[in-house]
């Protein structure tokens, strides 16, 4: 597919771009990944890097487009700064397969991270080519959610729930529309008459609202944990000890009005609060015993050991192979010898 002249004049520029790109998010990492233990932050290192600066290169064009009135026809024309951010975005594609081929593959989805990623690299330079770059700077701006999300995940403390929520429903849905349809409307002043940006919007829209739709499920999820807390004392078999001691306590240690207070009726109720505690303690190790199965585990071992002695030949049969006797033989061969059938008891 040929390029227009303004992107064979720039091309030189763009190409230094993107390998300049390529080159500095694959230092950063190696930089900066020794300092992230988990690899789920290393996986998310070079997406927060591309989305921040990619949020910044669209601010301009996005204040423009606001301006007007969401007017695509005010929006500034593809220029040297558009066309060097849409190579670094591209740049970063390529950068993030790699760095996650090599070293975070089990965090790089086959959807969101290898057809993602391929497609974009071709809807980049389809851009680039017909000069677009200004409409896909213009769009960068749904970016702003996928920085959000990534220093999330780096760091847990700028987790921002609401902030993630508005920015992605407001860009990557609301804009998104609003976009698509006006590359629809105005494409013989915006693009030339052609459909292409528009059906590329419009293909897109799907996996966005997809991914909205997740992100409010997530959050009604964890509303309803919020609201019923899962207690985990019950499934604890010891936690039965501590309420029958506490209930033990109660109700032996508050006596009764008419109840003398002599002192030698405290010694029967501690022996029998003791016993009972004793009781109690033996039901919750013997339901701890249960639960981790280890009454069946000791049944099979004793079981193996039974086996294991009866496959054993008798001691009797072992002594007359080495060649030796035990002592009730030898006994019985001295009485042969002495000529005595029966020993006197003693």
């Amino acid at each position: 597919m040929s390029g227009s002249p303004h992107h064979d004049a720039l091309k030189p520029v763009t190409s230094a771009a993107f390998w300049f790109g390529f080159i500095l998010l694959t230092v950063l990492y190696y930089i900066s990944a020794p300092h992230l233990p988990a690899i789920k932050q290393r996986a998310w290192l070079l997406t927060a890097i591309s989305s921040g600066i990619m949020s910044l290169s669209s601010f301009p064009l996005f204040f423009e487009y606001a301006k007007s009135c969401g007017d695509l026809r005010s929006v500034s024309s593809s220029n040297l700064w558009t066309h060097v951010a849409s190579r670094f975005f591209q740049a970063y594609l390529v950068a993030d397969l790699t760095m996650g081929f090599v070293h975070y593959r089990s965090k790089v989805n086959l959807l969101t991270g290898w057809v993602h990623h391929a497609i974009y690299v071709f809807i980049v330079e389809y851009s680039l080519r017909m000069d677009w770059s200004h409409i896909f700077c213009l769009c960068a701006i749904m970016e702003v959610p996928t920085f959000a999300l990534a220093i999330a995940s780096i760091d847990a403390r700028l987790r921002s729930d609401v902030f993630f929520a508005v920015s992605f429903f407001t860009t990557r849905i609301l804009l998104h529309i609003v976009l698509c349809v006006s590359l629809f409307v105005d494409r013989d002043v915006v693009t030339g008459g052609s459909f292409g940006p528009g059906v590329i919007m419009a293909c897109i829209f799907p996996l966005h609202a997809f991914w909205f739709s997740g992100c409010i499920k997530g959050f009604v999820k964890r509303a309803n944990l919020s609201k019923t807390p899962v207690s985990h004392s019950d499934a604890d078999p010891l936690s039965s000890v501590v309420k029958v001691t506490r209930y033990l306590d109660r109700t032996n240690t508050a006596a009764p009005s008419s109840a003398p207070s002599h002192s030698f009726t405290h010694a029967p109720r501690s022996s029998s609060v003791l016993s009972r505690r004793r009781s109690a303690l033996r039901l919750a190790m013997r339901a701890r015993w249960d639960q981790l199965g280890l009454w069946k585990a000791g049944g099979r071992l004793n079981e193996m050991q039974r086996r294991f002695r009866a496959a054993l030949p008798a001691r009797e049969r072992v002594y007359e192979y080495v060649g030796l006797e035990s002592s009730s033989a030898r006994l019985a061969m001295i009485d042969e010898r002495l000529g005595f059938r029966d020993r006197p008891s003693s």
